[in-house]
């Protein structure tokens, strides 16, 4: 047998995922206030409700226990949003008046 001690180690990836996840909620809690406004383009709020659907949806380009593209789809939707809420409020600031 090995000598790897399998449950301290299990105990820490799940810790570590919990708090990943967690991340991940607060991070879409934060996108979803702000793709409610007016503001937001169509394109943003496009990819978020995307993003939540092939979280959501059962069909995946890997098996369904490994979540690397779930949360990759995920991460890039976040990124995608908060790059337009900047340039978006870049382009409110720079206008006279």
């Amino acid at each position: 047998m090995s000598d790897i001690p399998w449950g301290p180690l299990l105990i820490t990836v799940a810790v570590v995922g919990g708090i990943i996840v967690l991340g991940l909620l607060f991070a879409l809690w934060r996108k979803y206030r702000m793709i409610r406004s007016a503001e937001t383009p169509l394109p943003a709020k496009v990819a978020f409700w995307g993003s939540i659907a092939y979280t959501v949806l059962p069909i995946d380009l890997l098996p369904d226990p490994i979540l690397f593209d779930d949360i990759g789809v995920l991460l890039g939707a976040l990124t995608y949003i908060t790059t337009t809420a900047r340039k978006v409020r870049r382009g409110k600031e720079s206008r006279p008046g």
